[in-house]
């Protein structure tokens, strides 16, 4: 339903803000001298920064552990869990999981640490930085009913950074299957990569393909475009903008996320 974050999250309008965790251990920017003591420090302080902002939600992501995979390992999802459970505990924002690219281990973590909602994949197949990536809808919500996680929303990619669509079509086209095929409870319009604007009239017209479903900008929501987006769209990520000189693995920049949600505020999101 169109209505769904008034209704889940008390916002028409829901800014999610990024906390893009330091590498994780397994991945090859892992820090193993420092450890896990500073990854969780660093997500605190992110998460703290973006709720003192006045962001609605939070997104955690393993973003900075490249080169991301279809299937995460164990050390990886057992970290994950570990940082957003220690972090929650003393933020209290709403939140959601985004693991690289892995959406079944998204909703593992979302279920085990209470998060309202996923970013995912759960339809088309793309080609790119990454290999070839098939998604696997099926498989992941079947495995949301099995482990009794029916209530973490899955707001679905349409659209894929580092990478473009095995078989080209409209926009509005990926649009509906990720609603009718992938029953996603929302849609997310990406760019080509994290910080890049996503189109007003691209946005503008997945809207109009989902009238029912909520649709989110995914990337390159700043606080000199929000304004426009938001007459078109109902929710944002929004993480290279705010970051420190506006580089996505930058830490948050208090002031850029404070201007952000000012400009919200003008809108009256």
């Amino acid at each position: 339903m169109k209505a769904l974050f008034a209704q889940d999250f008390g916002h028409r309008h829901l800014m999610i803000g990024m906390v893009h965790t330091l590498p994780l251990p397994g991945a090859p920017l892992y820090d193993a001298g420092a450890g896990m003591r500073r990854i969780v420090d660093h997500a605190r302080t992110e998460a703290q920064s973006l709720a003192d902002a006045g962001f609605h939600a939070l997104l955690y992501c393993n973003e900075a552990d490249m080169p991301w995979q279809t299937r995460l390992e164990a050390e990886t999802v057992a970290a994950m869990t570990a940082v957003v459970a220690e972090v929650q505990a003393t933020v209290g924002l709403p939140f959601g999981i985004n693991m690289l690219i892995d959406p079944a281990a998204s909703i593992a973590i979302a279920h085990a640490t209470g998060a309202r909602f996923v970013r995912a994949f759960v339809t088309g197949g793309y080609v790119g930085d990454m290999g070839i990536f098939n998604t696997d809808g099926a498989g992941v919500l079947r495995r949301r009913s099995m482990i009794g996680a029916q209530q973490v929303r899955v707001l679905a990619n349409i659209t894929a950074g580092f990478s473009v669509p095995v078989a080209e079509r409209p926009i509005e086209d990926a649009a509906k299957g990720a609603v009718f095929v992938g029953l996603a409870d929302a849609v997310v319009v990406n760019a080509a990569a994290a910080g890049v604007a996503v189109e007003l009239d691209q946005v503008a017209r997945v809207a109009r393909a989902v009238p029912d479903t909520p649709v989110v900008v995914g990337t390159g929501a700043a606080e000199h475009n929000v304004g426009a987006l938001m007459a078109v769209a109902d929710g944002f990520i929004v993480g290279s903008s705010i970051k420190r000189d506006g580089k996505t693995l930058n830490p948050v920049d208090p002031k850029r996320a404070q201007a952000f949600m000012a400009a919200v505020g003008r809108v009256g999101g």
